[in-house]
Formats: structure tokens, C-alpha cells, sequence
């Protein structure tokens, strides 16, 4: 046997949910699954709740003020969307890119917590990644951040270290504002990302199954959410939708909503 595939041997032979063998290793196991969905109904749950009905607030807020819609930001994030929805409609169907993109989103939260890639794979007909680490995060990385959106904003955000991203830029005959291109690729990607990460949710995925579903679709709709929110900061222009307006509305709804559960605690 190579000396990959010993590896991966005894990475399988130790840390395979359905082949513990070790009574102790078993208990410990149902334990942490026990844990997380504790975790998730009495954690989870109330902050995804609070902040969703903060998102709608704000929303809400953002829908009295027509500068909010009028916002080139705005506007050029919902033309990347929609350009997404026409390839949908379309059937273009980039699977493999999808693929890529979450099986990178495994391996590089891998890497980041320590762990050896021995083997992966990306193609339309699925995919893996082989490591010796594996935890909650990781499993649900592809779920939590828009891998291509993650990617954008990087890209941009060093860019905008060495050009001026809200003046135009000539190319042959176009005039190209980056900011706009920049907002319109944000658009683009998280879209992609929203519509296949519910398509993948919707079958059965061991990534979720393996945390316990509950407790992973409330950490993934908390994080999409807190991304939803932070990319409605980024396009509004104005400065009453801020941070600090963000964070009284978050608090005063999870008040609100203490005050009226304690009655029936």
C-alpha cells in the first residue's frame, strides 16, 4: 500500500462516522450531536430569528427611501441578479463551476484549520476532498460564504488599493466604472450561490446530515442572512442605514422579542 493511500486508510479507519468501532469514541460522538442541536434551538435559532426581522426592518426602511432603489449600487447589484436569473431560465447551468467552488470551500477551510489534503476532485458529475480534519465548519463552508463572492470581494478590494474604483476607466472605447462592475459581479455570484445552495439543500447532503440538519440550517441561514445584511449596508447610500443603525435595530428587536417570550417562560 502507497504511502497516500495508507494515509487515507487510517484517516477513514478513525474518523468515519459509520465505522467507530470504540464504544467511548460512539458515545462521544452522539454527544456532540446531542450538543449541536442544543445549541441550535437554544442558541441558533433566537439569533437567526432577531436578525432576520432586523433585515426585514431595515429593508423596510431602505423601501421608504426611493434613494435606496434609485442607487447605481443598488441597481447594477440587481442587474447582476438578473442576468443570473436569465441564465437559469435559460438552462445554463454551470454545475461544474458549482462544484469547483464547493469543493474549494472545503479544502481551503481544511487548510486553514491545519489539516493535509490527500485527494480531491471537481467535476458536473459531483465531487470530494480527502483530509485528515473535519469539523463544523469546514463541513458547512461551502453553505456559509458565497465561495465566488468571497472571491470578488477580494479581488476588488486590492484593486481598489491601487485605482480609484468610482472613476471611470477607459478600455479601447468603453468608459467602465470598477465600483459597478464590482456590485454587478456581487450580484451575479451571490445569486448563483443562493439558488444552488437551496437546490443542494433540498437533497439529501451529508455535509448536513452529518451536524444534525437542524443545527445546520439555522447556522447557514444566520450566515447568509449576516451577509445579506452586510451587502444592503454596502449599497446604500445613505447615512442613516450605517453600522451603528444596524446594531440598535438588531438590539431593540431581540428586546422586543425577550420581553414578549418571558410571559410564557
Amino acid at each position: 500500500m502507497s504511502k497516500k493511500n495508507t494515509r487515507r486508510y487510517q484517516h477513514e479507519a478513525t474518523t468515519r462516522p459509520l465505522g467507530i468501532s470504540n464504544r467511548a469514541d460512539a458515545q462521544a460522538e452522539w454527544w456532540r450531536y446531542v450538543s449541536k442541536q442544543v445549541i441550535g434551538a437554544c442558541l441558533l435559532f433566537p439569533l437567526a430569528l432577531v436578525t432576520a426581522v432586523t433585515l426585514l426592518v431595515m429593508l423596510w426602511r431602505a423601501c421608504k427611501d426611493m434613494e435606496f432603489w434609485q442607487s447605481r449600487e443598488f441597481i447594477w447589484f440587481a442587474i447582476g441578479g438578473a442576468s443570473w436569473g436569465l441564465m437559469w431560465h435559460l438552462n445554463v447551468r454551470p454545475v461544474t463551476a458549482y462544484v469547483f467552488g464547493h469543493e474549494m470551500s472545503h479544502l481551503v477551510t481544511a487548510r486553514l484549520f491545519g489539516g493535509e489534503i490527500f485527494d480531491w476532485k471537481a467535476s458536473a458529475s459531483g465531487g470530494y476532498v480527502e483530509t485528515n480534519k473535519s469539523n463544523t465548519w469546514i463541513t458547512l463552508a461551502p453553505y456559509l460564504l458565497p465561495f465566488y463572492t468571497t472571491i470578488v470581494l477580494v479581488a476588488f478590494g486590492v484593486l481598489g488599493l491601487f485605482i480609484e474604483m468610482h472613476a471611470p476607466v477607459t478600455i479601447g472605447r468603453l468608459h467602465i466604472v470598477p465600483a459597478l462592475v464590482f456590485y454587478y459581479l456581487v450580484g451575479l455570484t451571490w445569486w448563483f450561490h443562493a439558488t444552488y445552495t437551496a437546490k443542494t439543500i433540498r437533497l439529501e447532503q451529508g455535509d448536513l446530515t452529518k451536524n444534525g440538519e437542524f443545527f445546520s440550517m439555522m447556522l447557514i441561514f444566520l450566515f447568509n442572512t449576516g451577509v445579506l445584511m452586510f451587502m444592503l449596508l454596502a449599497a446604500s447610500p445613505s447615512p442613516a442605514l450605517g453600522l451603528g443603525e444596524v446594531a440598535h435595530c438588531w438590539w431593540g428587536v431581540a428586546s422586543d422579542m425577550l420581553g414578549w417570550a418571558l410571559p410564557f417562560m
